[in-house]
């Protein structure tokens, strides 16, 4: 099979998350003046619920299917096995999982049952998802144009059907509703790339271990995304889940980016493992250290820079808690860019899922006891705190892990000066914002300006660094500006 382009690829993914970014940048301030931080607040947290049997319907399969299909991609006959072998532990626990959520929903749900049910879509969604099977495929293009079709036709009705706070179901269906319609859209391309077959039980069941261990760190993660949203709702208020929910919508932009880089790579890296190309693969996870960081430091010492005036400027006076809580989460995010790097291309790649799986439970476990501490007397603050503490120790132990296997010490050097830059951003946004009012004039003022200078400072480092990486990444920026000229 002709091996895929990666910078194809990335340029799929960056344009999907380009999308994925200004589709919320849209809505986010109609939604907080439309239906206000309560109803924003009961979506997020009914979702929480909803989205951890969707987690138990996938187990670990969005990673372990990408892995598997990367493996054997070059067989027809091979990745077709191994397809239907997946997907019908997928299916089989998606049948159990609805079963185990309608219980739920009849005998223990006392508020907001009409958004549960509706929510049954979600779970529809989460049975059918295949993206995996693209993934390993690294088939970008058909997962990128469906995703992007679906946003736009999410966004068209979102400001046509809600208008009033009572509109808040109608809110949570076009979004269930759009997602199911976009897994629905990945089938019919299906039978190009595999053909039908009926796995025998053994090797269904041979699934299941791997599937287990691939779901711990899944589990774990999730505490990262959604057990916070739960925590509020019921340590604190609806209220202060929906200052959350706005602050983390921001604070995912940075990390969309890092996951784009990630969702190309790991598809690549265990093709070149299992062609014994190690050293290329090593190659790889350098530039793209140094990619994320690049990206990581701009945007992560940007947003904590403007939170404040962006807040107010951007879902009004009522929202203006949010500031704090996006430049606390801000930290996080360059935690978030060296672990994102070192697990998606190199344990799991590996198969380390044990190690990948402790460092993810450590992180956990710290991010709900630090929540239980925190977010009964400080509220969504103290969500704030849990996730910065835990990505500090999850980045920790995988650097740990991999510290004989990597040079973990070139890496970081390379990258460093992004962070000096980044500060060098941040302090001068910090200074000048003192001289101007809270206006959306003086917000894309210091936008522009904190971009003017993170861009002026970076190009003088490549211009000048010896780094060898440092180099190469010089190169492929001034190839994409000859390109876009032509």
């Amino acid at each position: 099979m002709k091996e895929k382009s990666l910078k194809k690829n990335f340029i799929y993914n960056f344009l999907y998350q380009i999308l994925a970014i200004i589709v919320p940048l849209i809505t986010s301030p109609y939604l907080a003046r439309t239906l206000g931080a309560k109803n924003i607040g009961i979506a997020s947290w009914t979702n929480s619920i909803a989205f951890y049997f969707g987690i138990f319907i996938m187990l670990g399969v969005e990673n372990y299917g990408n892995r598997e299909i990367a493996y054997v991609r070059n067989s027809r006959d091979e990745r077709s096995k191994k397809f239907w072998s997946i997907y019908s532990c997928q299916i089989i626990n998606f049948i159990i999982m609805l079963a185990i959520y309608f219980i739920y929903v009849n005998f223990m749900v006392k508020e907001y049952k009409i958004i549960f049910i509706i929510l049954v879509m979600y779970l529809v969604t989460r049975g059918l998802d295949i993206a995996w099977f693209y993934y390993g495929m690294e088939e970008f293009k058909i997962t990128v144009v469906r995703n992007s079709v679906v946003k736009i036709i999410t966004l068209i009705s979102i400001f046509i059907l809600v208008r009033n706070p009572g509109d808040l179901w109608k809110y949570v269906a076009i979004n269930t509703i759009g997602t199911l319609i976009g897994q629905l859209t990945l089938w019919p391309n299906l039978r190009k790339h595999i053909d039908f077959y009926r796995p025998k039980k053994e090797e269904i069941i041979k699934n299941v271990k791997p599937l287990l261990i691939l779901f711990i760190p899944v589990l774990a993660i999730s505490v990262f995304t959604y057990m916070d949203k739960y925590m509020i709702g019921k340590l604190s208020n609806v209220v202060q889940n929906g200052y959350y929910e706005n602050a983390d919508k921001i604070i995912s932009v940075p990390k969309a980016f890092i996951t784009t880089i990630g969702a190309v790579m790991l598809p690549r890296t265990a093709h070149l493992l299992s062609s014994d190309r190690i050293e290329e693969s090593k190659h790889y996870i350098e530039l793209s250290m140094m990619y994320t960081v690049i990206i990581g430091s701009a945007l992560a010492f940007g947003m904590a820079a403007v939170a404040d005036i962006f807040s107010i400027v951007f879902w009004g006076e009522s929202f203006s808690a949010c500031g704090a809580l996006i430049q606390g989460l801000s930290p996080a995010v360059l935690f978030s860019v060296v672990g994102s790097v070192i697990r998606s291309q190199f344990l799991i790649p590996n198969a380390r899922d044990k190690e990948y799986t402790i460092s993810l439970i450590a992180g956990a476990v710290v991010n709900f006891l630090i929540n239980l501490l925190m977010i009964p007397h400080f509220g969504a603050l103290g969500a704030v705190i849990g996730t910065l503490c835990s990505e500090i120790l999850l980045m920790s132990i995988q650097l740990f892990y991999v510290r004989k296997e990597l040079p973990l010490k070139k890496y970081l050097l390379d990258c460093y000066v992004f962070v000096c830059i980044g500060v060098i951003m941040f302090l001068l946004i910090y200074f000048v914002k003192k001289q101007l009012d809270n206006s959306i004039l003086s917000l894309f003022t210091l936008i522009f300006l904190g971009g003017v200078v993170y861009f002026i400072l970076t190009c003088v480092y490549l211009r000048y660094s010896k780094s060898e990486i440092a180099e190469e990444v010089k190169g492929q920026m001034l190839e994409m500006i000859r390109r876009h000229k032509r």
